[in-house]
């Protein structure tokens, strides 16, 4: 009994999420997910490319080493400095921090002067009293990646509020 509600309740997440997509989003698309020079030499990507890849394949389309892709995955990540926030009846320092996953076709210049421009993206900000939290940082690039492929168009960008990937306290 307990086998046959846990399957019913993964197919029901499953076709919930397929669900979500855009009629627009490239479901079943070859992708490559396309680093920056500097996420790649910093060794950060070896952080990012792992809940990027599940995330994307998650949402149907197909990973291609990069010579028969038709679109183009990318992933930028920052946090500011910090400052006091009130929190209830208290305060307390946060940091805002951003994940902006990103989807344009292959064949583009992704990143014009210098800069990652993605041709649609989404980004999550989320306020977090450690910016360095792996598993937040998993979470806003899988809920940026479930985000664009149920808002996807062309060309755009959107921003959500993250905080469903905030830490639990305890």
């Amino acid at each position: 009994m307990r086998v046959v509600f846990a399957l019913a309740l993964c197919a029901t997440f499953v076709s919930s999420a397929a669900a979500q997509q855009s009629p627009e989003f490239p479901r079943k698309s070859r992708f490559v997910i396309h680093l920056t020079s500097s996420q790649f030499v910093s060794g950060f990507g070896d952080y990012l490319v792992p809940p990027l890849y599940e995330a994307f394949v998650d949402t149907g389309l197909i990973n291609d080493d990069g010579s028969n892709a038709d679109y183009a995955a990318t992933v930028q990540t920052g946090s500011d400095v910090g400052k006091w926030y009130e929190v209830g009846d208290d305060t307390a320092w946060l940091y805002r921090r951003t994940v902006t996953v990103g989807l344009s076709p292959a064949d583009i210049d992704l990143e014009p002067g210098g800069e990652l421009s993605p041709s649609f993206a989404v980004t999550v900000v989320l306020l977090t009293p450690n910016q360095d939290r792996v598993d937040e940082l998993n979470c806003l690039i899988t809920l940026a990646t479930r985000e664009l492929a149920a808002r996807y168009r062309p060309k755009g960008h959107v921003t959500v509020d993250g905080k469903r990937c905030a830490r639990q306290p305890g």
